[in-house]
């Protein structure tokens, strides 16, 4: 007979639902999030009032990327937390300060270090490392979990900055004003979306199946 598996109580799950509904909310979700926030959003929040800049901004610049980079979080956290709740009795804004404190620390530290495209790089890897407590917190093997989100979302920045930065190179760089900031900043963060939430779902996937199983 299976030993019964014990969660932590925010772990919990409610009435069992549809598995396939949190996979697939997670993933459009994310997909949403990265679209809304960072692809339509960031161009127009943190360039258009303040705009174009070199690497050093100036201080209504700095000002509006970190509204940027808020919008983005707190749309992130939204979405995330609402696919989650199809299994897990959680808050909308569960982890938002650990999001609100630490992005926006790993997206400077990337952009005034090794500058562009790291910011973007540690951005994502750090959504990765925090999302690996968080909801790793909710899955019975947390450990699994951890590595592997650290991985996916490291693996989601570097992919979206290489098809950005590709992008770039093969003309996008002659692309006037906005133009040049949208499509940039859709292939960034659509390919980063996909690719860490399409490797996520797999993983979320097995996890969840062995909750149900516990």
């Amino acid at each position: 007979m299976k030993n019964e598996m014990i969660l932590p109580a925010e772990a919990q799950v409610l009435p069992l639902r549809d598995t396939a509904l949190l996979l697939k909310t997670w993933v459009r979700n994310h997909i949403y999030a990265n679209a809304l926030g960072l692809a339509i959003l960031h161009p127009f929040l943190a360039h258009y009032f303040t705009g174009p800049h070199d690497k050093a901004l100036t201080a209504p610049q700095l000002v509006m990327h970190n509204v940027s980079l808020v919008t983005f979080i707190m749309l992130l956290v939204v979405w995330q937390n609402r696919a989650l709740q199809i299994r897990f009795s959680i808050g909308t804004f569960r982890g938002l300060g650990y999001f609100l404190l630490l992005v926006p620390a790993a997206f400077w530290l990337g952009y005034y270090t090794l500058y562009i495209p790291f910011d973007i790089i540690f951005m994502y890897a750090t959504i990765g490392i925090i999302n690996a407590r968080l909801v790793g917190s909710l899955l019975p093997k947390p450990r699994r979990w951890a590595w592997q989100c650290i991985l996916f979302f490291l693996l989601a920045g570097v992919a979206g900055a290489a098809c950005g930065i590709a992008a770039y190179f093969a003309g996008l760089k002659d692309a006037g004003g906005f133009a040049k900031d949208y499509g940039m900043w859709s292939l960034i963060s659509i390919t980063a979306a996909i690719t860490y939430g399409s490797l996520t779902r797999r993983a979320l996937e097995r996890q969840l199946n062995e909750t149900s199983e516990g």
